[in-house]
Parts: structure tokens; sequence; C-alpha cells
């Protein structure tokens, strides 16, 4: 009897539950990914064995029968995009025979043709022709009016049915009616993304069933979210499963829980790789009233540029990528890339030299890079009482005017913090070299990957986003 291997991929999940900037549309939106894993296991009707994976848009599984996988491939598509009205679905299917008969090698073959797949045009079931009239917030065809009288397509009326539903079924959790309720006294908020390293390498060569791992990864990954934050973190999760995770939390609780975050992961996912899984994860401070999805492309750059970052560490190695973050308060009205920031605004050029404000990527632990948690001190540091940290402002400001009037400029701050009983520079210097070794009060820009970089716009960064806890 033939075996097939189906692989199916959902595409447009960030843009779907960000759509818009209305929470209970966000929340129902998470609900609906959440409920597409059940959907296929309802759909397929497979014996739990034959399901390798199905987590967070990514679904894998082993077909017996023809007829069925027809009728899968056929069927279940339209099933999840008129669920999820504005996603759509890749599929592919490995024929298990001959040299794909086992199952590693299905699985490379399997990702081959996903990919092919995933770069093929789709369209979405909520297109508009020009007769119908549009919703207003999402220029999608308008479906319902609200008794706010506001304008709902299919896809935000689904997304808000499903919010109602979830708050039924779970009366114990907070319920968030607006973004505001994360915002903390400054009006910021902070979207994390965070990406599991080197699965795809990882999964073809695993030695246990995928279907086992993959249920375990999910497990650990659910734990160590759950680890991560307490009673006194403002956090919804957004995406969770699989190696993926997407929040929206108060900015006062971002770096910390991510820190937390990445080093549960580790510890969670031991049993799974030698020496524990590792991710990586980006960052991405806003106001309120910021349009989401461009918060959540930035956060996803910023994990893509961390785990860049962290495979250029160990590609000599057998080594997985170190786990680490990157993050960003944005400043602009909108986002095109991780690159454009930059080039536009953490990019300084005076008379003499070229400086980069980009200092990270922090990392949970790995000898000759910044750690997440020394970063943290140092910043604590910098809100002590006789902080230099207003003089440093204007330092930054300084710097792009000419090196020899800034250098001056941070002498005569050195003198001025030694001459304060209140401010321990000796402590600061400890704090500053634990960062980096080249670092101290009177060195604050060094040589590091290639560039000359300062630390100092990161610290004004969170110190401007984040209140002390």
């Amino acid at each position: 009897m033939s075996k097939y291997l189906y692989g199916a991929s959902v595409q447009g999940i960030q843009e779907f539950i960000f759509k818009t900037n209305q929470l209970q549309e966000i929340v129902g939106a998470s609900e609906i990914v959440k409920s597409l894993e059940q959907e296929f296991i309802d759909f397929a009707k497979l014996p739990q064995d034959n399901i390798l994976l199905n987590a967070a848009g990514n679904i894998k599984a082993i077909f017996d029968d023809k007829a069925k996988l027809e009728k899968v491939i056929s069927e279940f598509p339209k099933l999840i995009m008129q669920k999820a009205y504005g996603i759509t679905i890749s599929q592919a299917v490995v024929n298990m025979e001959g040299e794909f008969s086992e199952q590693k090698e299905a699985i490379k073959e399997l990702e081959k043709r996903l990919k092919i797949q995933r770069n093929k045009p789709s369209i979405p079931l909520d297109m508009n022709i020009n007769i119908m009239k549009l919703a207003q917030k999402t220029a999608r065809p308008l479906f319902a009016i609200d008794k706010n009288s506001n304008e709902l397509d299919l896809s935000s009326f689904l997304k808000r049915i499903a919010n109602t539903e979830f708050y039924e079924k779970n009366p114990r959790n907070r319920e968030f009616i607006n973004i505001a309720d994360f915002s903390n006294g400054k009006g910021k908020i902070a979207i994390v993304h965070a990406d599991g390293n080197g699965l795809g390498q990882l999964i073809p060569n695993i030695q246990m069933p995928l279907s086992e791992f993959s249920k375990k990864l999910d497990v650990a990954t659910r734990k160590a979210f759950n680890e991560a934050r307490d009673e006194t973190m403002d956090i919804r999760e957004v995406v969770l499963g699989g190696d993926d995770l997407t929040i929206i939390c108060n900015a006062n609780n971002a770096l910390e829980f991510t820190r937390r975050f990445l080093a549960n992961f580790e510890k969670e996912t031991k049993e799974l790789s030698n020496g524990g899984l590792t991710a990586c994860a980006g960052i991405a401070y806003c106001n309120q009233k910021y349009p989401f999805h461009y918060a959540v492309s930035l956060a996803e750059a910023l994990c893509s540029a961390t785990k860049k970052h962290a495979k250029e560490l160990v590609k000599d190695t057998n080594n997985p990528a170190p786990s680490s973050l990157m993050f960003h308060n944005i400043q602009s009205s909108n986002f095109q890339s991780w690159e454009k920031f930059i080039a536009d605004e953490l990019t300084i050029t005076n008379d003499q030299e070229e400086i980069r404000c980009d200092f990270g990527p922090y990392y949970l632990s790995q000898d000759g890079q910044p750690s997440i948690e020394d970063f943290e001190n140092t910043v604590k540091a910098y809100r002590q009482d006789g902080s230099p940290i207003s003089r440093l402002r204007e330092w930054m400001g300084e710097l792009s005017k000419s090196k020899q009037y800034s250098e001056n400029l941070l002498a005569r701050i050195n003198e001025m913090i030694k001459a304060n009983s209140k401010w321990k520079c000796e402590i600061m210097d400890n704090n500053l070299k634990k960062i980096n070794p080249q670092l101290c009060n009177q060195e604050l820009i060094i040589d590091k990957d290639g560039c000359r970089k300062t630390p100092i716009y990161d610290v004004l960064q969170i110190l401007s986003v984040a209140e002390a806890n």
C-alpha cells in the first residue's frame, strides 16, 4: 500500500491577526488561528500517530488512503480560508516510494515542494469588485455594521465573534478591551516575536518520531511562555505553538519577559536536542496607536537580523545558533525594512567617522558577545540618582557634529560624575566592561561587527519606553 506525506503551510497569519488595531479583533483572530489545528484533526480523521506536525500554521501528516488525501487537498483549503478570511494555504504531497520511502528523505523533499508552492500567488476569498461598498478601516467588502456604527468586513465580523466566544469559555482570563490596556505610563506597548533556531535542519535528523517531537516542542514552548510571565505582567499571547511566539505586552515587561522566555525555551527543550534548542527574538516598541502590522513586521525583521548574526558566530562549527534578541523603539510613521531604519535613524556621520547605534544583538549567554542580563543591569544603573544619562543624551546629539567636540564633552561629563558622590562611576565602569571589555565611562564607542558602535543609544531607548520596576 502506498503512503503519501502531506504538507500544508498557512500563510498570512500575522497580517490576518494584526490587520487592524482593534484589540477584540486581534484576540479573535488569534483564537481562530489556534482553532485551525483542531480543524485539520476533525477534517482529516487520521490516526494520531499519522499526524507528524500540526502547530503554528504548519501541518505534516501521512496518508495511507489516496481518496482521503485527495479530499483533503481539494476541500481543506476552502474550509480554512472561509474560517479565516484573508489567509491562504499552500499544499504539497510526496509519494513515499523509491528514493523518498524513508521519512527523513520524504520530509526534505516535501519542504522543497512547499517552498515552491508558497512562492506562487494565491487569491484570497475576500477579494472585492468595484460595485461593492467597502469597510472603511480595512478596505474589504462591507459585511455588517455593529451597534457603534462601525463598518465590518466579514473577516472582522468573524474575529469579533471568536473574541466573544473566547471570553465566554474563559471567564477567568482578564479581558483587555483596548490596546491602551497594555500601555505603560508613557503610552508604550511592545510586540515580541520569537522563533526557534535551525528547526528545518534539525527535523530530518531527530531521533524520535516527528509526531512525538512536534508535540513535545509545542508543550515546551507553551511551558516556557507560562513560566516567563508572572501575574504583574500585562501580556497577551497572539501566536503560541510549535517554536513560534508572538505577543502584545506592556513595554515595561518586554525585555525581562523575552530574556526569561529564551532561557526557559532552552531549559524545556533539553530532551529534544543535545543541550536544548535555542531561539531568537525581536522586540518592537511603539505607541499604543501605532499601526500594528508595521510593528509586527519590525519585530519579525529584528528576529531575522539577530538570527543572521547568531548563525555567523557558529558558521564553522556544529553548534546551534545561540539565543539572542534585538529591539527598536519605532519613532517614524511607517516601516519599510530594518536596513532602512539602520541607514536613516541608527547611523551617525560626523567630520571624521561613522557610528552605528544598533549595538545588539544581546545574547542569553555567548562568549565575546553582550548579554541581555548585563545590558539590563546597565540600564538599571543609569536610572540611579546622580546618573549622567541626561548629559549623555546631549553627547549623542553632538556626535553628528564633531568627533573632537563630542570627545571633549564626554571628558567634561566624566569629570562631573567623579565629583558626584551619589554616582558610583567605578560600578558603571564594571557594568560597561561586562557588556564589552573595551567599554568604559571614557570610551563609549568601540569597534564591533566591523563598525564603530555605541550601546548608549540602546540604553536611551529602553529608558525612554519603559518605566522603572
